[in-house]
C-alpha cells in the first residue's frame, strides 16, 4: 500500500519535469539574459578616455558628438543616421548622447549651422579687396570642398530648396549674406581691372544663381560618379566651368587669368 502511495506522488513531480508549467510572457527572468563576455566597467571605462581624449584635443563632448554624428551621416545618410549607432562609436551610452541632444534632429540641426558658420567664415575671409580671378576660383573650390567635408547634412537640406528658403530664417539669411558678399565681390573685380561691371541687377542675380546652382548640382553628381580619391580634380574642372557665367564681363587681364586656370586643371 505505501508503495502504490508513493509511486502516485512521484508521477506528477515526473510530469512536470517532462512539462514544465508556462511562464506568464513578460519580461524576462534574469536567468534569461545572455551573460555579457564584456567585463563589468569596461564601458564606462571607454567612455571616460573618450571624453579624456575630447578634453586633451581641447574639444568638448558637445563638439566630439556632432563631428563623429557627421562622419556616419557623410557613410549612410540622414534617414538611416541613429543614435545607438552614434553612442557606439563613441564608446558612450544613448544617455549621454541625449544628454547633449534629446533627438536626432537637433543633431542634424546642430551639423547644419555648424556648416553655415564654417561657410560664412570662409566667405569672409576669401572675398578680400585684393580678390581676383585665381582668388575667386580658390573662392568657389574651398566652399565646394566645405560642402563635401557636411556632405550628409548638405545634401540634406539643399533636397528641398524652396520649403529650405521659406520654413528657416537663418538659412535665408545666410545665402543673402553670402549673395552680398560675392556681388561685392564682382564689384572689387570691377576695381581691380578683371571685369566689367555687370550693369543689369536682373543678370547680375542670375549670373549668382547660375553659378550656385549648377556647383551644387555638379557637386552631387561628382560624390555619386567619381571615387573619393578623383573628387579634387573633379570639382576643379566643374568649378572654372562655374567661372564661364563671367567670361562675357571679364576684361583682358581677367580672361588672361582665366586661362592659366584652365592650363592648370586639364
Amino acid at each position: 500500500m505505501s508503495t502504490q502511495v508513493k509511486t502516485q506522488q512521484q508521477q506528477p513531480q515526473e510530469a512536470d519535469a517532462v512539462n514544465p508549467p508556462k511562464r506568464r510572457p513578460g519580461r524576462p527572468r534574469k536567468t534569461d539574459k545572455p551573460a555579457s563576455t564584456e567585463p563589468r566597467g569596461v564601458k564606462s571605462e571607454a567612455a571616460r578616455k573618450t571624453r579624456l581624449a575630447a578634453k586633451r584635443a581641447g574639444t568638448s563632448t558637445r563638439e566630439l558628438i556632432i563631428a563623429s554624428a557627421n562622419e556616419i551621416i557623410n557613410r549612410t545618410g540622414v534617414v538611416d543616421f541613429r543614435i545607438e549607432t552614434l553612442a557606439s562609436s563613441l564608446s558612450l551610452s544613448p544617455g549621454n548622447i541625449t544628454y547633449h541632444f534629446p533627438k536626432k534632429e537637433d543633431i542634424i540641426a546642430a551639423i547644419w549651422e555648424e556648416y553655415l558658420a564654417v561657410l560664412r567664415d570662409t566667405t569672409e575671409e576669401m572675398i578680400t579687396p585684393l580678390l581676383d580671378i585665381k582668388q575667386l576660383f580658390l573662392y568657389f573650390r574651398t566652399a565646394a570642398a566645405k560642402a563635401i567635408s557636411y556632405v550628409g547634412v548638405t545634401t540634406y537640406y539643399f533636397g528641398d530648396m524652396g520649403a529650405l528658403l521659406r520654413e528657416n530664417e537663418a538659412f535665408r539669411r545666410q545665402i543673402e549674406r553670402g549673395r552680398e558678399l560675392v556681388f561685392a565681390g564682382y564689384d572689387t573685380l570691377v576695381e581691380n581691372g578683371y571685369m566689367k561691371p555687370i550693369e543689369n541687377p536682373e543678370i547680375k542675380e542670375l549670373t549668382f544663381d547660375s553659378q550656385m546652382t549648377m556647383l551644387r548640382w555638379w557637386i552631387n553628381h561628382a560624390l555619386t560618379k567619381y571615387p573619393e580619391q578623383d573628387l579634387p580634380a573633379v570639382m576643379d574642372k566643374y568649378i572654372a566651368l562655374s567661372l564661364l557665367q563671367l567670361v562675357p564681363y571679364l576684361t583682358e587681364a581677367g580672361k588672361r587669368q582665366f586661362a592659366s586656370i584652365v592650363n592648370l586643371i586639364k
